[in-house]
């Protein structure tokens, strides 16, 4: 909180978060189906390990072809399930890159134009200062763009092992526990 302001304390918060982040012109349809995919993507996430923690919970060995798929299908959601908590992870670090990129290429296309930099000093750099420095932003650009593109791509593994991990794990459960429901169906008779 800042003493020498005359703002009341609500409207103080609300000014300096609006400050430190500034409401975008984002077309709400987008904004509305970014907060729809971020829900489903923890709902998903929850999903997967409360599956996975009932399927522990409910476990019943009648054979061990059944053991065996019921701890594969267990192994399977635990996989999936780290995934996507690693995922979920990556996903602001991904988004802050995204920024820095995207920041640093406005910056070049900026100083393009023909604008005089000025150093951290608040100095004009020399045209040789200028040129040294432009280079060394190119550069970042560069390695952020590579950067990204691992990210990127991790990013894609990760939802593709979340998915169909999950996908894997919800088959041998069925199979595991088909199997062992056939195998109490005699007893079931007599």
């Amino acid at each position: 909180m800042y003493l020498t302001s005359a703002i009341p304390p609500d409207e103080e918060e609300t000014s300096t978060l609006s400050r430190r982040f500034p409401k975008t012109n984002m077309d709400p349809n987008l904004e509305h189906s970014i907060q729809i995919q971020q829900k489903f993507e923890f709902y998903f996430l929850a999903l997967v390990f409360t599956v996975l923690g009932l399927s522990i919970q409910t476990a019943e060995f009648s054979s061990r072809f059944q053991a065996g798929c019921e701890i594969a299908a267990w192994l399977s959601l635990l996989a999936s399930g780290l995934a996507g908590l690693s995922r979920m992870e990556w996903i602001a670090v991904a988004y802050k890159g995204h920024s820095q990129l995207v920041h640093r290429k406005t910056f070049l296309q900026q100083a393009g134009t023909g604008r005089s930099l000025v150093a951290e000093s608040g100095q004009r750099m020399s045209s040789a200062e200028a040129n040294q420095f432009l280079k060394e932003v190119a550069g970042r650009v560069t390695e952020g763009e590579s950067a990204m593109q691992r990210i990127e791509h991790r990013h894609w593994m990760k939802t593709f092992i979340h998915k169909w991990f999950f996908v894997g794990g919800l088959v041998l459960l069925m199979i595991s526990r088909g199997v062992g429901l056939w195998c109490s169906v005699p007893e079931m008779v007599q």
